[in-house]
């Protein structure tokens, strides 16, 4: 990434300025004239079902033209983010107030300074991103992401943020065991690989290592929350863990995808609901 040689004061004193020409400098790819309008009208679109429908329709017309990337701001977040093959990132330009609002709420009412967050299938990094708004330096936030292409785009969104101390990030992906896997990619989804299910659009092979281990490694000892989407690869990752782990290891709310074949219900969660991005939410009771 390259820098203009001159520096600027700033509250944290003297700092480096991107340089605005450089491509790989944020603010390069920010949607301007009318796709910045209709960005901007669905921002203020009320939250009921018809704003979605809105929403929806002005996300296609800005995108129609293949806009592979945009650099915009969301959550009070830089972020950099890739619509045309990242589901997750199509939701958060148009859409921030009805997918993952709620559990971004919660994520704000029970995440403290010191509290410690496991990311499970960090994706591009909105969920560790979130986190290192509540959490500081007496905290923890360990992320884990083993696709290349998002660890790319990871590092990108905690380097604009500025939250290299406090992010983590692991290039690894949780299983049951040590070993390498192939992970599946989707062309139209990349956040959405998987080392159980096959798309038939090209694989990457990924080193996973269970969760337990690399937890002990870190010296930690409890969780206030876990959030974990790693396309039906949760019981390789969750089952041996709560098999293994003793109760006070046992994460205090979970925000999991899939919990089919993991009977949370039996380890003492209680099910509080299913959000509108299709995460189940447990507190431990």
């Amino acid at each position: 990434m390259k820098l203009y040689n001159i520096k600027h004061m700033s509250k944290g004193g003297v700092k480096d300025v991107l340089d605005p020409k450089d491509v790989n400098a944020y603010g390069f790819y920010k949607l301007r004239g009318i796709k910045k309008v209709l960005f901007e009208l669905a921002q203020i679109l009320p939250k009921n079902i018809i704003s979605f429908k809105i929403a929806l329709i002005l996300r296609k017309i800005t995108l129609r033209n293949k806009v592979k990337i945009i650099d915009q701001t969301q959550f009070d977040l830089k972020l950099r983010l890739f619509p045309m093959d990242n589901l997750g990132d199509r939701f958060l330009l148009f859409l921030p107030k009805f997918f993952e609002y709620d559990e971004f709420q919660l994520m704000s009412q029970c995440l403290k300074e010191d509290s410690i967050f496991i990311d499970i299938g960090g994706n591009m990094g909105i969920y560790s991103l979130i986190s290192a708004k509540y959490i500081n330096k007496t905290g923890r936030i360990l992320s884990f992401e083993p696709n290349p292409k998002m660890i790319e785009r990871f590092r990108f969104n905690i380097k604009i943020n500025e939250f290299d101390q406090l992010i983590e990030l692991n290039e690894i992906g949780i299983a049951d065991k040590e070993m390498t896997f192939s992970l599946a990619l989707s062309k139209k989804n990349l956040g959405g690989a998987s080392i159980v299910k096959n798309f038939g659009e090209g694989n990457v092979m990924v080193k996973c290592r269970p969760l337990l281990d690399v937890l002990k490694e870190n010296e930690i000892t409890k969780i206030d929350l876990l959030k974990i989407d790693i396309e039906e690869a949760e019981p390789l990752a969750l089952n041996p863990f709560f098999q293994n782990a003793p109760r006070a290891l046992f994460p205090k709310i979970i925000f999991i995808e899939s919990e089919d074949n993991i009977d949370l219900i039996k380890l003492g969660y209680k099910f509080i609901k299913r959000t509108r991005a299709q995460n189940s939410i447990y507190v431990l009771d």
